[in-house]
């Protein structure tokens, strides 16, 4: 997935169709993947082909993989095919036959050989490739249980999206096989992660009538000061998101759990008739003993990356809040009948 400013100026390069389309997850690769240490063609990639996609202009992936600690990959030029060829360039020369980009080849430039100002926020990761500014998505935005496997250069290449920006030429960018530096974590353990951080509202458990109901007649409860609306928390580029589910009532007078609808305001939606008195309970109150009846909110959790559902095995799909206690005396009216 791209980010806004990707967005922004994909609509300004395509067309707003292309810019929309863009965003879809490929089903099939569209490069033939690189070994770690590139000497040779990274293969021309028609962006999302599985989507449809018609291009203005042939579209080249940036190379799939960063180079080795102290090197880095120029663009040595074109094949008969038009793909760019990359190479290796080391302080020094290396067993590629690459050389020192900077002053000399005794050591490498102490800054960066390209603007990176261009690419910034196109992805997670920026870095340069000769005089050309990239982009990648790390961790990739697409689940691993969808790359094309048969097709992995090693087991710590993943599958993501890369932009790049040449200094004089039109942008390339496209699906790839990338080599990370540092892996970072998974979008699962970005999921778990954004759920460890999502919290359900603090809230009072209101019920009517108030201070004292009545045995035999409706007592209602609500989630007082919970709100309506739904919950989230994010952890780098995954969300997760509570929407309200019900409310579980224990009205405390040994009758069990009840489920309701998610009421946050006062209503007869979650009722309860309590059989009998509160004279054997448990809290104390000024208007004599209670029952302890409690409440908790649950919520059904989804999770989005880059405002796309993800959708990954093992991931939680609910969360319920810590029960809210509340002391409900429960009075027993009686009456008596005179002859006059």
């Amino acid at each position: 997935m791209l980010s806004d400013r990707l967005s922004d100026r994909l609509s300004d390069r395509l067309s707003d169709r292309l810019s929309d389309e863009l965003t879809a997850t490929p089903s099939r690769t569209p490069s033939r993947g690189l070994a770690r240490r590139l000497a040779g063609v990274a293969r021309l990639v028609t962006l999302l082909a599985a989507a449809g996609l018609v291009l203005w202009s042939p579209v080249v992936l940036a190379p799939p993989a960063s180079a080795e600690d102290g090197c880095m990959l120029v663009d040595a030029g074109r094949d008969e095919q038009g793909n760019i060829i990359w190479e290796e360039a080391c302080p020094g020369g290396n067993e590629d036959g690459g050389t020192t980009p900077g002053d000399g080849g005794s050591s490498g430039p102490s800054t960066p050989t390209c603007d990176l100002s261009s690419v910034i926020g196109m992805g997670d990761y920026e870095f340069c490739v000769g005089t050309t500014a990239c982009s990648v998505n790390n961790p990739s935005r697409i689940p691993e249980a969808d790359w094309p496997m048969e097709e992995r250069p090693s087991p710590e290449h993943i599958y993501t999206f890369q932009w790049c920006e040449p200094a004089d030429g039109p942008a390339e960018y496209g699906w790839s096989w990338y080599l990370p530096e540092d892996t970072g974590p998974s979008l699962s353990e970005l999921a778990q992660s954004a759920f460890g951080a999502l919290g359900a509202p603090v809230f009072d458990v209101g019920f009517n009538p108030p201070g004292r109901t009545v045995v035999g007649v409706e007592t209602w409860f609500w989630a007082q000061g919970a709100g309506p609306g739904a919950i989230s928390a994010s952890s780098g580029a995954v969300s997760a998101v509570g929407t309200p589910a019900r409310l579980e009532v224990d009205p405390g007078d040994g009758s069990g759990v009840i489920t309701c609808p998610f009421t946050t305001t006062e209503s007869d939606a979650c009722s309860h008739v309590y059989v009998r008195s509160s004279a054997r309970g448990t809290e104390a109150t000024d208007a004599g003993p209670a029952h302890a009846a409690r409440m908790r909110l649950v919520y059904d959790v989804g999770f989005r990356v880059d405002g796309t559902t993800l959708t990954l095995p093992g991931l939680p799909d609910s969360l319920e809040s810590p029960w809210t206690t509340v002391a409900v005396p429960v009075a027993e009216v009686q009456s008596v009948v005179t002859r006059g």
